[in-house]
């Protein structure tokens, strides 16, 4: 296969992956929302918002620093790999050893048995994880693609039984774990190649991997901090139930990111990676990567603002109505978020991790005193200045991220983004106008949406012919 077919096979099966995923999380939302209450999905967020902090630590930055290195030898790969392990393990311990505590901060009891089965996972996840990392770095994500798949199809079969089983949050809990069991198992099936890790663990030949994963540990746990500070307030502060009430909506603009972007940021960092040397290939790159990204992501997202009371009615049910105003506020944030989103292939590509620390360090001395002052009004507030923040680092990361780093200029950089922007909004605007006199929400909703990916279409037809040819020539590449 050529490296252009090689490259567009890794973005199909990654697209498929991801939908497939999204779609799947959406139907299990959609159906457990039904059985569960606000506040199950609030305790459910407080166990995650402290485990997605041990997590950070999970990895060591090993899989990032694993595909930027071209080269690595049978001993050193061996090393990484029980590096990995016994890290897992250990967090594992920790977890369950300090899950009173967190149950002391949120004053809520309730969190230590689902934090002590949930940490279960960090072990089972390292213990397959080097064999995912090697066949992404390598394009081969076809099998990736469909052992994520099955899990989460298995992890959906799990919650739903539980779910009808009257287990409450316990059905988000035992598909989270049957979901990792399943990948881990999963993989050493089907990506080992009859590779099995030599019994070795020496420094001299983890070195730099950890060298370079200590960046990438410490840039992703002050970009954590300034992502997860909302929902560390939220739970002190607004209780289990309001706390659901906004983590749902939050966690959709979340997933709807999750589904779009790794399409092509997950091809887009190893291929950064592999022309690392050749400055102006690596800008058209990551240009067409913000493009494709922003394309994809506007229309849903501006889809998801104009058309909130119905999409929270048909995907949460009528207990949830409350959440349609706060989740027109984060669409509007998951839109901002995403376009920052595609950085990161860039950054890590080049080796840049110090950049990037730099960057989150700098945040970290805005966003978390204002969201706290936000916080003050709520759900509202905290989602509003979240939104305000996004907008108003635009910019400032073109400055401090893009341009030293490509040499992409303002102009360039903005062009990616405000195109499909606003052809999603004139699109989303005549669909929502074309629908004014339907008054059932779903036949709203269905009408309103194939009007405006009818008017979308045709306006990046006009406008966005570089999304287009792009898509095109994905559909007809040779992957022979």
């Amino acid at each position: 296969m050529t490296p252009a077919g090689k490259t567009y096979s890794a973005a199909r099966w990654t697209t498929a992956s991801t939908v497939a995923r999204a779609g799947l999380q959406l139907l299990q939302v959609a159906v457990l929302a039904r059985f569960l209450s606000p506040a199950d999905y609030g305790l459910m967020a407080m166990v995650l918002v402290i485990l997605s902090y041990a997590g950070l630590f999970s990895d060591m930055g090993l899989s990032t620093a694993f595909v930027q290195r071209q080269q690595i030898s049978h001993e050193e790969r061996s090393s990484l790999y029980w590096l990995s392990v016994a890290v897992g393990g250990a967090l594992m311990l920790i977890v369950m050893a300090i899950s009173p505590l967190a149950a002391m901060f949120f004053k809520e009891p309730r969190i230590i048995p689902l934090m002590m089965l949930v940490a279960t996972n960090f072990l089972v996840i390292a213990i397959g994880q080097q064999l995912r990392t090697d066949a992404e770095k390598s394009l081969n994500f076809r099998p990736v693609a469909l052992i994520e798949i099955g899990a989460a199809t298995v992890g959906l079969v799990v919650a739903l039984l539980a779910a009808w089983l009257n287990w409450g949050v316990y059905a988000l809990v035992f598909a989270a774990m049957a979901s990792a069991w399943l990948t881990m198992v999963m993989s050493w099936l089907f990506l080992a190649q009859g590779w099995r890790p030599a019994w070795r663990l020496h420094w001299s030949e983890i070195r730099w991997f950890v060298r370079f994963g200590g960046g990438m540990v410490l840039n992703n746990l002050i970009n954590h901090v300034n992502s997860t500070i909302d929902l560390i307030l939220g739970g002190r502060m607004l209780g289990a139930g309001p706390l659901g009430l906004y983590s749902v909506p939050r966690n959709l603009m979340l997933q709807v990111q999750g589904m779009i972007n790794p399409v092509f940021t997950r091809v887009g960092f190893p291929l950064i990676a592999s022309i690392q040397h050749d400055k102006e290939r690596v800008k058209q790159v990551y240009l067409k990567t913000m493009n494709l990204t922003a394309s994809v992501n506007a229309p849903v997202y501006v889809a998801i603002a104009l058309f909130a009371p119905e999409v929270v009615l048909l995907l949460f049910g009528a207990n949830w109505t409350e959440s349609a105003a706060l989740m027109r506020i984060l669409a509007l944030w998951g839109l901002l978020r995403s376009f920052g989103n595609p950085a990161g292939s860039l950054l890590f590509g080049l080796g840049h991790v110090r950049i990037a620390a730099k960057w989150n360090a700098g945040l970290l001395l805005i966003i978390p005193p204002a969201i706290g002052i936000g916080s003050m009004w709520g759900a509202t507030g905290m989602a509003w200045t979240m939104t305000g923040l996004m907008a108003a680092l635009f910019i400032p990361g073109w400055a401090f991220l893009i341009r030293p780093t490509c040499g992409a200029r303002l102009g360039e950089y903005f062009r990616q983004v405000a195109v499909p922007t606003t052809c999603s909004i004139v699109a989303g605007l005549l669909g929502l106008l074309s629908v004014s006199a339907i008054e059932h929400s779903l036949a709203r909703l269905l009408g309103g949406l194939l009007a405006a990916l009818l008017m979308y279409l045709i306006l990046s037809r006009f406008f966005n012919r570089e999304f287009c040819e792009t898509v095109a020539q994905a559909t007809r590449a040779d992957t022979v």
